[in-house]
Formats: structure tokens, C-alpha cells, sequence
């Protein structure tokens, strides 16, 4: 794998008049802290979510309500090129780039569509297909029609969650195209936001909805969604529960969810397809939407608190704690760590 020879962690936000949408820091690998780089800021408009080329010096960003993707090449200090911007079809709330690094997808939540773009040999992007979901969910606010949250590259597959219609969606690619290969219904209501994919080869997808998580199997290509646990091991009656980001942890022993509204991370032990919450560990901000973990470290956008926070990870019972390093971020949207 290319590297780009620098230890810049790229962070993408919602941003203001005179806010860069792209700010680097520098990572001090044994503390955690973040400080910031002379380079790696970017004038992105609400740059929601960022993802790196697996083998080139190019990094992606969706500008979510100007309703572009955007590419840069990356300098080996770090610092930022723009290189191009294309229309994505609707307003883009992630985008992932395929093992292979021949296609970038852009789930559009505004829209309710799918992008498929083809990386050329200096990484800007030729737009491919555009597939735009249909339906409704129950409920009338927040599913009035499709919302294509994530648009995630499972090996050579896209899995595709719509929090619109409660389904995620799986395409493959033929010929330059998206084609629909199969569909997972979900519990009316549910709103799918994220999955994440266990090493084992399960598949636990967050409900931002009804504050839940599904654990499902995957067998030749078919999702089956299995039994659902509450999002937080004590859900607050105060106020609704809205599951964001999920990861599996690199040794497949738990699962991180995070939970804004009690603005916490959620620990789940796993066995097999079976989550047991175990702590619910507040992130030290404000609505967390994203979060990243190297090693034993994570790093969480706290999108209103507008920071950034460092938690630490217990090697053995897999808890985090917060190490008391945080940056300040206007309305932070995702944290990118640097590529390995």
C-alpha cells in the first residue's frame, strides 16, 4: 500500500462561513493527543464524511449540501490539492472507496440515491451510475421517502443502508453499473444508519430509529436480519436515543456503537451473532455521530459538543476511558486516522 509519509488525522465537518470543512492534526501515537498541522486544512462545505484511496495518495470527501464529492491528492507533508468536484445526484452523507480502488459509491440521504463513480489513473473521478431508491417508511418526519445513509464496500460488494425504507440494499457492480443483487427488510420503523462487518462474517446494523441493534448473518450473498438488542445498555426516558457510527473491534471480541442523546459508547461483548452490552462510556461531548479507533485508542466527533475526544481502551475488558485529550471542532462529521 502507498503511504502518503505523514501522521495527519484529517477531521470533516459541517462548517460555517470561513470554516475549513477539512482540518489536519498531528496524532502523537502514545497519548493520543491531537494538535494541529500547519497543513492538511481544506475549504470543504460541509465535508459529512472522508475516506481514503487504499492505494493512492488521494483522499475523498462528500460535500453533503452542496451535493459533490470531492477529490484531493495528498502531499507528502500532508497538504491538501483539490483536484476535482463532481455532483453526486443528491446530498451525500458518506462514500467509501472499493479494496480494489477502482470505484468510489456515495450514499446520498438527501435523494434517497446511490452514486457509483470510477477512479481514473489520477484519481479524480468519471461518474459510472446513479440508482435512486423508492418508498416510505412509518415514520411520517424521518422516512417520507428514501434516505441512503451508508455506502459501504463489503469485498467486491456495495451494502447499502436506507434509514428511509428500512431496508439495506446489496449491488454489485457489472459492466460499469450498479446492478441490485438483493435486499434485507428490517423492522418497520427501524431506520438502518450503519453496519458494521465482524471478521466472522456477521453483520450488526445500528437502527437509529428505535434505538437498536441487529445482528445478522450473511450467506451467499443473502442478509437475514436476526434478533435485536437495545442500543445502550440503559436507554434514558427523558429523551429519544440515536444510535450513529458502529465498528466491530479489529479482534472481533466487541462491538462500539455510539449513541447520541445519552452521548455515550456503547460496549457489546460478542459471541457469535450474540451482543451483550456491557458499559455505556460517556464520550466527553456532545452528540457523537463518528468515531475511529487505531490501536488501543478512539477518537470520537462529537458533532454539537463540537470536539473531538480520546478515549482509551482497556486490552482486556475492551472499555474504554476517556484520557482527557480533546480538540476543539466546529460540528465535527468524522474523524479519517491516518492510513496503515
Amino acid at each position: 500500500m502507498a503511504t502518503t509519509g505523514h501522521d495527519l488525522v484529517y477531521i470533516g465537518a459541517y462548517t460555517d462561513d470561513g470554516v475549513p470543512g477539512i482540518t489536519g492534526w498531528h496524532r502523537d501515537a502514545a497519548t493520543g493527543e491531537l494538535t494541529a498541522a500547519p497543513h492538511g486544512d481544506a475549504p470543504a462545505a460541509d465535508a459529512s464524511f472522508l475516506a481514503w484511496h487504499p492505494n493512492g495518495p488521494w483522499l475523498y470527501a462528500a460535500s453533503e449540501f452542496a451535493g459533490e464529492v470531492l477529490t484531493y491528492a495528498v502531499a507528502p507533508d500532508g497538504a491538501l490539492t483539490h483536484l476535482g468536484t463532481r455532483p453526486t445526484g443528491g446530498e451525500p452523507c458518506h462514500l467509501s472507496v472499493d479494496p480494489s480502488g477502482r470505484w468510489v459509491a456515495v450514499a446520498n440521504y438527501g435523494g434517497g440515491s446511490v452514486a457509483l463513480f470510477e477512479v481514473a489513473a489520477d484519481g479524480t473521478l468519471e461518474p459510472r451510475d446513479l440508482v435512486r431508491h423508492t418508498g416510505s417508511g412509518l415514520d411520517p418526519e424521518r422516512q417520507e421517502a428514501p434516505h441512503a445513509h451508508l455506502a459501504q464496500w463489503l469485498g467486491s460488494d456495495l451494502w447499502v443502508t436506507d434509514l428511509g425504507i428500512d431496508q439495506v440494499v446489496r449491488y454489485t457492480v457489472v459492466d460499469g453499473a450498479l446492478h441490485r443483487a438483493g435486499a434485507a427488510d428490517f423492522a418497520a420503523g427501524m431506520g438502518p444508519r450503519w453496519l458494521a462487518a465482524h471478521p466472522d462474517g456477521a453483520v450488526f446494523v445500528a437502527g437509529e430509529l428505535d434505538a437498536t441493534v441487529v445482528a445478522c448473518t450473511v450467506a451467499d450473498g443473502v442478509l437475514r436480519p436476526g434478533p435485536a438488542v437495545p442500543a445502550a445498555l440503559e436507554l434514558p426516558e427523558e429523551e429519544r436515543t440515536y444510535p450513529s457510527h458502529i465498528e466491530c473491534s479489529a479482534d472481533g471480541r466487541f462491538v462500539y456503537l455510539a449513541n447520541r442523546g445519552p452521548d455515550c459508547l456503547t460496549v457489546f461483548a460478542v459471541a457469535g451473532t450474540r451482543l451483550t452490552a456491557l458499559a455505556d462510556v460517556p464520550t466527553g461531548g456532545r452528540w457523537p455521530r463518528h468515531f475511529a479507533q487505531v490501536d488501543d485508542l478512539i477518537y470520537v466527533a462529537n458533532q454539537t459538543g463540537d470536539s473531538v475526544t480520546v478515549l482509551r481502551v482497556d486490552p482486556d475488558t475492551g472499555i474504554p476511558v476517556p484520557t482527557g485529550a480533546a480538540v476543539e471542532v466546529a460540528r465535527p462529521a468524522c474523524v479519517l486516522l491516518p492510513r496503515r
